[in-house]
């Protein structure tokens, strides 16, 4: 199978350094590798994420010389196929309805796991969650990311939210979901999410597909305890320098060869150029504080 990557932003501000190194990671490796890359736009806890910001996260990819391949996915026009999958799980019995509450699981463990739906109806309960089983033992979860090597995965929590109560699809659903259905063969993304890895791991599994290969960047701190985010303010990344002068210092952070890029070339070429050297091995694999 042909190389297959993905970006996939959530549009709850925009795009911050830390945001960049990952679009420019994701990107490189896959125009390196001679494949194709795909744009989505994970947009599923419509309390965090605007549509506002999801057409300035698209305008600001095209400044920056990003070209994608296929189609835009946006996850909140597919909540559907979500349910869809949930549905696959519940009928597979790797998912129940659960009526706990947040402040009753604090105290005392989730027994929702033999509930029905119609019983769910009887009760008349407005509000219930659907939760999925994880039924892998630890020896399956441990994966190979390429920068680290071998990581020993876990799940502290055998029971996994796939829709809340309010009726926001899982960020781990949808991600698995879309990962399968556009057939990703690796996943680059920031080491921030190397812990959700046995989650989604032993969700491949639930829906029989292949697993794919791992690449997690090093995160971009704000300090020496804060890493770059939406929700510790970090400022947008275009305001901060011009495109061409973004992607050579997105780059560097990669640790990748610069030497014959300069800020007055068009951004598409500095990405050309750049994915014509890119090198995994190259890339760090601790934290590090922003350059800018």
């Amino acid at each position: 199978m042909s190389y297959t990557g993905r970006f996939a932003p959530s549009p709850s501000g925009r795009l911050h350094f830390g945001s960049l190194v990952c679009a420019v990671g994701s990107y490189l490796r896959a125009r390196s590798e001679g494949g194709r890359i795909y744009l989505r736009i994970e947009d599923l806890d419509f309390y965090r994420c605007k549509k506002e910001y999801t057409k300035i996260i698209l305008q600001e990819l095209s400044e920056l010389g990003f070209e994608y391949d296929g189609k835009l996915v946006i996850q909140s026009e597919r909540t559907d196929f979500y349910k869809n999958r949930i549905d696959y799980l519940l009928k597979t019995e790797e998912a129940f309805y659960c009526t706990c509450t947040r402040a009753k699981l604090k105290t005392s463990p989730c027994t929702c796991t033999k509930i029905q739906k119609d019983i769910i109806n009887e009760l008349g309960y407005v509000q219930h969650s659907v939760r999925y089983i994880s039924t892998n033992d630890e020896t399956t979860l441990n994966f190979n990311d390429l920068l680290r090597g071998e990581i020993k995965g876990t799940i502290d929590d055998k029971f996994i939210t796939l829709k809340r109560a309010d009726n926001v699809i899982a960020y781990n659903l949808g991600c698995v979901a879309d990962d399968i259905e556009e057939e990703i063969t690796e996943v680059v993304r920031g080491s921030d999410l190397i812990d959700i890895t046995p989650v989604q791991q032993s969700l491949y599994h639930s829906f029989k597909a292949s697993v794919p290969d791992y690449l997690h960047l090093p995160l971009v701190m704000q300090d020496e305890k804060y890493k770059l985010s939406k929700q510790n303010n970090s400022k947008a990344v275009m305001t901060l320098a011009s495109p061409a002068e973004l992607l050579i210092k997105a780059l560097e952070f990669l640790n990748q060869d610069t030497a014959k890029l300069s800020v007055l070339m068009n951004v598409k070429d500095i990405l050309k150029k750049a994915a014509d050297s890119f090198d995994i091995h190259k890339i760090p694999v601790n934290p590090k504080l922003s350059p800018i």
